[in-house]
């Protein structure tokens, strides 16, 4: 009998979900990270539903309540108004029964650590080939070593190698939402107290917010350009370059954050780009998370869907008895519609996050502290948000998956 070997491309929140519960349906996953060890930085994310659902049977929920970013309140600020406060943790009723918010870099932590006692992971390495043959996928890797497994899956981000070497160029799945999102992580000593500072102005927003348990704050810049860029996702002095242009001259605490770029931990850029596939499976190989619908990052509920779509993945190999065309499948036909409707959530988010007139700026400023107040009943009635977005992320967060009733072993993968 065969063995049941999977590697997984990348250690962040899709593959680390995806290896435990492979794991748990006794297959014996292998994870491949170019990285030294587990990347801990990123933005928050938000966990809804279903995806909370799924980390709660995975025994997380109580280590996710704690270290959950808890940001209650925030302050909007523009040039010419008046500072105006907000009750955050009243807008995420529109579309979530339950939600948690958490740094990317505390969630990766958590998963790692279910994993540590039954993981294999091999940091410092990367996927080079991939040689399907009747029987499963020779893999070579850049350390120059080479290993047979029955499947391969792609959990490797917007800019999956997966993806490249098995699927083609980035440029046919990507599409880009016209903006850009950079984030770091400073010390916490520009004096603003707790919550969330939003500044805006037409086609740029700085969003600071103290980061609990660390000392630390997260600094987010999104923005929108006359055009794009046309930097490469590793192009970090020519992005830095951007950013100091296109926020220089902008007033309250910019040009402070701007100076701390320099040096500032965990720092990232990223163009507003959705993965566009028709399918995200080939063969042996298949794709999860934003390797494979990536909605957008930053703005676009990826990382509820990556969560529900490494769980289902992992589900549809164990019930399907070694059959890995019909788990394959099956977990594109059980995803695919939400995939779909996940796809407008980026763009109608990127608009109220980043509004391109003062008009809008202005009515959110007057409007959105009034709507957060009123009693529960009427604001479920008011949108805070756009509605094509809402309708979305309810489908996100109430995506309907099974639980129970497996065993922890199963057959092999058959041809």
């Amino acid at each position: 009998m065969r063995g049941k070997d999977i590697l997984i491309s990348g250690s962040g929140i899709a593959g680390l979900v995806l290896a435990w519960w492979l794991g748990r349906y006794g297959f014996r996953p292998t994870i491949v990270e170019k990285s030294t060890g587990l990347r801990r930085g990123g933005h928050a994310v938000d966990l809804w539903g279903t995806a909370l659902d799924v980390l709660e049977w995975m025994g997380l929920l109580a280590e996710l309540e704690e270290r959950r970013t808890r940001k209650d309140r925030g302050v909007m600020i523009t040039p010419g108004l008046r500072p105006r406060e907000i009750e955050l943790n009243r807008i995420s009723g529109q579309f979530a029964s339950k939600q948690i918010e958490i740094m990317r870099g505390e969630l990766v932590g958590i998963l790692g650590r279910s994993l540590s006692a039954g993981g294999d992971f091999m940091f410092g390495n990367s996927i080079s080939g991939m040689d399907e043959h009747a029987g499963g996928v020779n893999v070579t890797f850049e350390s120059g070593d080479s290993r047979d497994f029955e499947l391969v899956i792609g959990a490797d981000g917007q800019h999956s190698n997966v993806r490249h070497i098995a699927f083609g160029e980035e440029d046919r799945f990507s599409r880009n939402l016209g903006g850009y999102v950079c984030g770091y992580t400073v010390a916490d000593d520009h004096k603003l107290g707790e919550g969330v500072h939003r500044y805006v102005v037409p086609n740029k927003t700085v969003v600071v917010f103290p980061i609990r348990h660390s000392g630390d704050a997260a600094v987010i810049f999104l923005f929108r350009p006359t055009r794009p860029l046309g930097l490469q996702h590793d192009d970090v002095k020519g992005q830095i370059k951007a950013l100091q242009t296109t926020f220089g001259g902008e007033s309250w605490e910019v040009a402070h954050l701007l100076d701390r770029l320099t040096g500032a931990k965990d720092f990232y850029f990223e163009s507003l780009d959705q993965i566009t596939m028709q399918s995200w499976h080939r063969a042996r190989i298949a794709l999860v998370g934003d390797a494979a619908y990536c909605p957008a990052p930053a703005v676009g509920g990826g990382t509820s869907l990556a969560v529900i779509g490494a769980y289902t993945l992992a589900r549809e190999l164990a019930e399907a008895k070694g059959d890995y065309r019909r788990a394959l499948q099956s977990y594109h036909n059980a995803t695919r519609d939400l995939v779909h409707q996940s796809r407008v959530i980026g763009p109608a988010l990127f608009e109220s996050l980043v509004p391109s007139s003062r008009i809008s700026i202005y009515l959110g400023m007057l409007l959105l502290p009034l709507v957060t107040r009123l009693p529960g009943a009427l604001r479920r009635n008011v949108p805070l948000l756009p509605r094509r977005a809402v309708r979305a992320m309810r489908a996100v967060s109430e995506a309907p998956v099974r639980h129970g009733g497996l065993p922890e072993s199963h057959e092999s993968l058959s041809i």
